[in-house]
């Protein structure tokens, strides 16, 4: 049986190698499903061929890759991906979105070939726009992707709720963490109390006012794992504010752990969040986590027990967080420890992709 991946609108897996994501895609996602149904097809918006990212000659015989053959916009691609592999589209007895943002082939190929799809609702896409004409689009899209998916992957309690007004089966699957990778590390520590960010460099991520924050807690490094626009507003504000700042760049996943296990505390101080995997990481690793108090945070953050919350717009607050966590080992030794387990008992990633493999399976045409 041959089912078909369509990634978010624009990605594929050379964006997702871009920020060290690619071992997520192929060892947890590309490798159980290949296992599962045989044959796969990864639908691509960017020129790219799977031997670029393993060697592995199983999975390059059962996964392949259809990609443009140069650059083209994501727009076009995305309404013209069905005709240019319209062979592909036929062979497949379900369609696997990995976000909403990447319905429209799938509504293409269902209104053509009659396919079936899943896809994820991992955030409200819509209301993440600026008010607006983009918005409104962006609405459509959302709306219509959830009306006529024959299941859902709802990522939170309260996007599974909102999309059961509009989707006829929502299933509630959380992202999950490879275990065996993310784990507690036994590795060396660099002199200095470190405060660690995994993501992007971006508006939303609110890394100013960790900046603002960590030079209010006394000696402390903020360490950055990541890539964006903020590198140099991000690196003046540090010298600004007197903190001492690492920009590690993009980190692979198979190196993240050392990552985690070489800091004191790990900081999301987004203003919203979905349901972040690099949360999941840091608490799989015992890392002691302070986050923003929104929605997709306090899905895995209960305050005082698995990590502490702080208002985003308040600095202060984080900074009193940071000087709790990092100023009582005893309390961050705790919030470590029930965030790891807290992971393992709930969150473990091959465990959710199988539930995953099941329901596509059970929607599948025969």
């Amino acid at each position: 049986m041959a089912v078909g991946f369509l990634p978010a609108l624009g990605s594929g897996i050379r964006a997702l190698a871009e920020t060290g994501q690619q071992s997520r895609l192929i060892d947890g996602y590309l490798r159980p499903y290949a296992d599962a149904f045989g044959e796969l097809r990864y639908f691509s918006y960017l020129p790219e061929a799977l031997d670029e990212f393993t060697s592995d000659q199983a999975l390059l015989e059962r996964v392949r890759v259809l990609a443009p053959g140069r650059p083209v916009s994501r727009g076009r691609r995305a309404v013209t991906i069905v005709g240019a592999h319209a062979a592909e589209f036929r062979r497949c007895r379900a369609l696997r979105v990995f976000q909403i943002t990447g319905v429209i082939p799938a509504l293409l190929a269902k209104a053509r070939f009659g396919t079936p799809y899943v896809t994820s609702y991992g955030f409200w896409y819509a209301q993440l726009s600026e008010p607006g004409p983009k918005r409104l689009l962006k609405g459509v899209v959302e709306r219509l992707g959830l009306r006529h998916a024959a299941a859902v992957i709802a990522t939170t309690e309260e996007l599974r709720d909102r999309a059961a007004l509009t989707a006829r089966r929502v299933e509630l699957i959380p992202n999950g963490v490879d275990l065996g990778l993310f784990r507690p590390a036994d590795v060396p520590r660099p002199a200095g109390r470190r405060i660690l960010y995994v993501g992007r460099l971006s508006p939303e991520k609110n890394l100013a006012t960790v900046v603002t924050a960590t030079s209010s807690v006394g000696a402390a490094t903020f360490v950055l794992a990541g890539s964006g626009v903020l590198r140099d507003p991000l690196q003046a504000l540090a010298r600004e504010k007197n903190v001492p700042v690492e920009f590690l760049g993009v980190v692979e996943q198979a190196r993240l752990p050392r990552v985690y296990g070489s800091s004191d505390v790990f900081v999301l101080a987004s203003f919203t969040e979905g349901h972040p995997k690099v949360l999941l990481e840091a608490m799989a690793c015992g890392l002691p986590c302070v986050a923003s108090d929104c929605v997709g945070n306090r899905s895995l953050v209960t305050d005082g027990e698995t990590g502490l919350l702080f208002d985003p717009h308040r600095p202060e607050d984080l900074a009193a967080c940071l000087r709790r966590v990092l100023d009582d080992p005893a309390l961050a030794a705790r919030l470590g420890k029930a965030g790891r387990a807290l992971v393992a008992e709930r969150y473990d990633l091959s465990a959710l992709v199988a539930r995953e493999i099941a329901l596509v399976r059970s929607v599948a045409r025969r």
